[in-house]
Formats: C-alpha cells, structure tokens, sequence
C-alpha cells in the first residue's frame, strides 16, 4: 500500500484498501495561525491507518525536500533595523488539494467503521469543517489519549510519552508537530506517518485492556461524552461589544484598584514585582509567611494571602488588585485578543470555541483550554457573573442553566450512608445549613452567615482532605477553635469519619496497586499509598475521599451532558459546562420544553443514583446571571 499519496489513483487504492477493514487510525497536523482552533485551523497532513497500512496524504506543505537556507535575519540599511527572513526549501512536490482529498474519503469518514484518533475530538472536528453539508463523522470512534487515560491516570498521555513508553520509540526530536511549515517535507512526513501508525497500534493495545480492567461501561460513557463534545465544538456565541465594555470597565477599575494597594502600603512601588511585596508583606506588614515558593522564598501568591484577607488593609487591597488583573488579562484580553502583549484573539465568527478535555485530570472532571472556561470564576461572584454574561444566544434564542444543587455533599451523604448529613437531605434542610446546626447546637432557623461559613470550610476539609488550619483560614477563626469545631463535627457526624476510615482501608489493601472506583466505576489508582515518603503518603492519603466524591460527581455531569446531548430538540445546543453547571441554548418558542429535557437529562428517571435525593433548578434566561 502507498506510505505517501500525491495522485487520485494512489488516493482512490488506499481508499479500497481501508474500506475492506472495519475500523481505522487517522491523524491530523494543522496550520495556521490558529493551529490548534479546529474550527478555524488548515489540515495540511493527513495520516491514514490499519492492518497492514499507513499512508500519509499532504495536502499543502509548502516545502520541499531539501533546506537551501536556514532561518536568519538580516539588518535593513535604510532602516538600520533587524528583519527576519525565514528558511528557505526547494519547490514542494505536487499535492492533492484538500477539496479532492476529503471530497473522495467522504464516505468512509461517515461510515460505521470505528473511527481512531489520539485526541479523537480535535482530529475530528478538524477534517469536519471539510464537510459542511454532514457535520461530523458519526460514531463508533476509539481516542488513544481517553484509553491510556483510563488505564493509567497517572501516567503522561500524550502520544510521544506513550510511544517512547511502549515502543522506545522517539521521532520528534524537532517539535515537528508543533509548526509543520518550518520543516522540510521529508521530515514531516515520516513524522506525520509515525503518528498515524503508532495511533493504530497503540489502539490495537489499550482496547482489550479496558475490558480486562472491568472498564467497559465507563469506556463507553466516555465515547458518549466524545460524541457530546463533538456537537459543542460548534462553539459558544458571546457578546463582543459588552466584552469591550468590560476591558473598559476593567481598565478603570485596575487604575482605582491600584491607587488602594498604594494607599494601604502608604508608598508607590512596582506592583508587579515579587521582592518588593514580600519586602512589604512579610517585613514592613509584618505577616506570617503561610506558603512557601519552590525556591523558598515566602509566596505572594492569592492562596498564601487569603487567610489575612479582611484583617489586613494591604492584602485586600492587593488580592482586590489581582483579581481585577487576572479578569481582564485572562478572560477579556484573552478572548479578545492584546497586539501589544502578541495575545492572538480567541473569538471567531463572534464565538470561542473551548477544547473541553475529558481526560484532563485525575479523578475524571473536565480541564479546558483555548479558552479554559473551567477557571472562570464561581457564579456567584461579582466577576463570576459579569465573564457568563458575555455568553450571548443567537437571536431567538435562550439560554438554559442548571446545575446540581450541593452535589459533593449528597455523594458524601450517600457514601457515608445514614445519619445526620443523609437525613438532612430528605428533610429537604440546606446541607451547610444542616451541618452548622448541628455543630453550633441551634436550629436550623437560627444559623447565622458566618455560621454558614463555618459548616463550608468543614466541607472542604472533608472533602479536600484539609487540616484545622484550612478551616481556621477560611473561618476567620483561631486554630484553637477550628480544632473544636471539627471534634464537635466528627461527634454529630460519626458516619461521615467511619466512611474516610473505610475507604482508606479498603483502598490501601489492593496491593500491589492501590485503586478505588467511583459512583460509575472508573478507576483511581493512588501508588503513594504504599510509598515509604511519609509526604508522598500523606498526600495520597487526602486524595481518598476527594477522589472518591470528586470522580463520582464528574460520573454523574458526564452521564447527565450525554443523556441531554441524546435528547436534544431541533437547533437545542450544549453549549458548556463549568464547575457543576450546564449551560444549553434552545429556541426561544419551545424553552420551556427545552428545560424539561435539561432537567430530566440531569435529575430524570435513570439519574437517582444517590441514597439521596438528586435535584436541579433549570432556569430560562437571556443572560447567565439571571440563572442565580
């Protein structure tokens, strides 16, 4: 079979030929200067696998062969100033243009073959907006990266760390990948044809292993949740006049913000550099370093300052400052785009389009990037707000929110089983509301805010694995009395620490290789656990239960996001989903419909997986903000 295809007939051979197979590898490598936006990106190689064969499919490189002159500069005698002048090849050999390519493997890319890519959502909706009239290529679909995922979350995934893994295999010496056009057409090639091929065998490998590891059911969750992403690729709508609004309103508030930071350190110094805060903060303020850097040093860092927000007029001022940096440097200029600082923009055709990673953490949850819509501030946040309501619905459209309501407490509930915590929720009692009364001994009528907060930062400790210091921190309390309060909690709370205990146990005794399952059944495998580094262990040892509830909550939004992507109305769209909210847009003339299937979707028949009850509040709105 032909390794390289440059004419229709080699093109319409190896066609047959992957036609006769049920099931096929393919890899993409993009250019452009959006290379890694598949909604906008130029497929330039394609790499076709299976038994038996691989071939590689150019379509565009501009290079040939051979490197006549390496990339240089050079001074303009008129200006006096540097140019660039880039590598020079030889002439490119003739290529298929993309149109005749994609154009003859329509009908396999829309087959029922099973459909392999590493990273399947971006090689995917990359070749997709080669067929306008299909959208994209239909399931069965494999993603190597999801299965090494599965099998080892601990590990490195990406496709190089798994080949030089298993095969000590190491081709990319040059970042190759990285910008195919710097490179000479040889190199690219073999390079693009490696990728395909070890794509296939790599699939051939991992593929019986999800069985034997007992996996089968959350594999294909997961490759429902592929299909789901697929059909958000198609990007969220945002309101780019209000964006800009906000880079103005943002840039005033930097201004103001920065005038308090000078005002509470009563002098002007260089706000952004490190030396001189920590002058400020840990010798002139004369706090306590609660963190430190790698190197040592105290950190400025917002985690390390928080405990002395709101007793310290320089560290709110400060932590007021950063935040406002952060919103404007992250998701305004981000999204927009900063020629002064080369940030490229992230808005085409009036959207973003994030890459939602379904294998991007170790206990099962989203990650996010190009943008990242997972860091966005919580919802009820001033800020949290203002960047949701840039989500913008299309004209005769609405926006549909939901999320789970205290979802991580009604797992803890559920695993540690019956008492207080399980029997406030079928009292139908807030869980923080619940847990503070019991602590402080009132009703649940008299739980006061700071009550309140008391009973969050004992959730997080429970759920995070923190100390009574964490808790003291988010109080506002002493240590003394953070101590107190989670020895009263574990007295009214006895089954929420017999099942930490339990847990533990359990999953430290499956030696040799310590795992746990989630709600759903996906593996979280924690080595450290045996580890003789009394640090390592104990860090594998906070891991248990977050793991345990954290990957149990990621099984059930993933399960919700493909019941809701199966159940979809005419034009109905997912557009994201953030922290434990969803977010869909649907035609304004059937929302009300609409939101019944979110809710369904999230809380319906099929979705009582809790001892406890589920519950969701879908909201119909125009901007996000009305959600809450």
């Amino acid at each position: 079979m032909h390794q390289l295809v440059t004419t229709t007939d080699q093109l319409h051979d190896v066609i047959e030929y992957f036609e006769a197979r049920d099931g096929f590898a393919f890899d993409v490598e993009t250019s452009g200067p959006h290379r890694g936006v598949p909604a906008v990106n130029e497929v330039t190689w394609l790499s076709l696998s299976t038994d038996g064969a691989c071939s590689v499919i150019p379509l565009g490189h501009p290079n040939g062969y051979n490197l006549l002159r390496k990339a240089t500069r050079r001074k303009n005698k008129q200006t006096g100033e540097w140019e660039h002048l880039p590598a020079l090849f030889d002439e490119p050999p003739k290529q298929l243009r993309p149109s005749q390519v994609f154009g003859a493997l329509e009908n396999l890319f829309f087959s029922d073959r099973t459909k392999v890519a590493h990273n399947a959502p971006f090689d995917l909706l990359s070749v997709a907006k080669y067929f306008p009239d299909r959208g994209f290529p239909p399931p069965p679909y494999g993603d190597t990266i999801v299965a090494a995922w599965m099998l080892n979350e601990n590990r490195l995934i990406g496709l190089k760390a798994l080949d030089r893994e298993r095969y000590n295999l190491d081709y990319d010496h040059d970042d190759t990948g990285k910008c195919v056009e710097k490179h000479p057409f040889g190199q690219v090639q073999e390079y693009a044809w490696l990728d395909g091929r070890t794509t296939w065998l790599q699939w051939k490998d991992m593929r019986p292993k999800i069985t034997a590891e007992g996996l089968e059911d959350m594999w294909a969750l997961e490759m429902d949740v592929l299909h789901c992403l697929l059909h958000m690729g198609k990007g969220v709508p945002v309101d780019i006049s209000a964006l800009k609004e906000l880079r103005t309103r943002l840039r005033g508030e930097m201004e103001h913000a920065e005038a308090e930071v000078y005002r509470a350190a009563g002098k002007v110094f260089n706000i952004n550099s490190t030396p001189q805060k920590q002058k400020i903060l840990y010798e002139e303020q004369g706090l306590k370093p609660r963190k430190l850097t790698k190197k040592g040093a105290p950190s400025t860092d917002a985690e390390a300052l928080e405990p002395y927000k709101g007793r310290n007029d320089f560290v709110s001022a400060l932590l007021g400052y950063q935040d406002v940096s952060k919103i404007l440097s992250t998701y305004v200029e981000g999204y927009l785009g900063n020629p002064e600082e080369d940030k490229p923009t992230q808005i085409f055709n009036g959207r973003i389009h994030p890459m939602l990673k379904q294998y991007g953490t170790v206990t099962g949850r989203f990650s996010c990037s190009t943008p990242n819509v997972q860091n966005w501030p919580r919802a009820e946040t001033v800020w949290g707000k203002a960047i949701r309501d840039l989500v913008d619905p299309i004209p005769g459209f609405k926006l549909l929110v939901a999320d789970y309501a205290q979802i991580e407490q009604r797992i803890l509930a559920h695993f540690a089983g019956k008492g207080a915590l399980w029997q406030g929720f079928w009292d139908n009692i807030d869980a923080h509301t619940a847990t503070a009364s019991a602590v402080f001994g009132v009703a649940p009528e008299d739980v006061t805010k700071q009550m309140r907060q008391v009973a969050k930062a004992i959730a997080f400790a429970i759920n995070y694995g923190a100390g009574p210091q964490k808790v003291a921190d988010m109080s506002h309390t002493s240590l003394r009395r953070a101590k107190q309060i989670l020895s009263t909690h574990e007295k009214q709370f006895p089954e929420v620490y017999a099942y930490k205990r339990k847990l533990l146990r359990t999953v430290r005794s499956r030696r040799p290789d310590p795992y746990l399952r989630t709600l759903l059944g996906r593996k979280r495998r924690l080595p450290d656990l045996l580890s003789y580094d009394n640090g390592r262990r104990a860090k594998a040892e906070r891991q248990v239960v977050n793991s345990h509830i954290q990957g149990s909550n990621a099984d059930m939004t993933k399960l919700a996001l493909t019941r809701l992507h199966k159940n979809l109305l005419p034009d109905m769209q997912i557009l994201l989903t953030v922290h434990d909210e969803i977010a869909a847009m649907c035609p304004a003339d059937i929302a009300e419909e609409g939101a019944k299937v979110l809710h369904e979707a999230m809380a319906g028949e099929g979705m009582q997986l809790l001892s406890v009850p589920v519950t969701t509040d879908v909201k119909i709105c125009d901007r996000w903000s009305e959600a809450k």
